[in-house]
């Protein structure tokens, strides 16, 4: 998915090898770096490509990024102090701004053993086993997006405004990634058929 603005993604992908990498927000304000903020667009397409990880002190705004491929999945947290990465164990896992299966976040709190407790989607996206997690995001865009447990968002952090506009699914196999995108109707809701792409 391209960042039209700075050129790079916040979601990558990549067949062979397969590798998926995704980079979320931090909450964490610090001061500009000299010669100004690099994009954290990069750092996705750097992630599925196997290049370098990058400086111990990064350019760029606090970031998540998410990478998987076929032997687990690592994430990594840059707060504008240390830049760390940890390997998740298998299962089923809720990533926030506060980082994975954090307990004191509602909306994972609320969520996340719903997820666990659903069908494990198995197969290609087109296989109907995403039937239940696509059950359980619908039931939570009918909660208010700025309700503390809604997963489809839109806050104002820092004057700035944060809204769902889409939802990805992704799958990576030992020899493949399936990846689908589609737009949501209005910010925040999860209603009816949606158009992936």
């Amino acid at each position: 998915m391209r960042d039209r603005e700075a050129g790079g993604a916040w979601l990558a992908t990549n067949q062979n090898p397969p590798r998926a990498s995704v980079v979320l927000n931090r909450h964490e304000q610090f001061a500009e770096p000299t010669g100004g903020y690099t994009s954290r667009g990069t750092l996705p397409l750097a992630a599925v490509t196997g290049a370098p990880t990058g400086p111990e002190h990064p350019a760029t705004r606090a970031y998540n990024l998410v990478s998987a491929d076929a032997s687990g999945v690592t994430f990594t947290r840059w707060d504008g102090t240390a830049v760390q990465t940890q390997a998740l164990p298998p299962g089923v896992h809720m990533i926030t701004h506060e980082g994975p299966d954090v307990a004191s976040v509602p909306r994972e709190l609320r969520w996340l053993p719903e997820f666990r407790r659903a069908e494990r989607p198995s197969g290609s996206l087109g296989s109907g086993s995403w039937g239940d997690w696509l059950a359980i995001l619908r039931t939570s865009s009918s909660l208010p997006t700025d309700d503390p447990e809604a997963l489809f968002r839109s806050d104002v952090i820092d004057g700035h405004h944060y809204a769902s506009l889409s939802v990805s699914l992704l799958a990576l196999a030992d020899d493949d990634v399936w990846l689908r995108h589609a737009r949501l109707d209005e910010p925040g809701h999860l209603e009816g058929t949606l158009d992936w792409q």
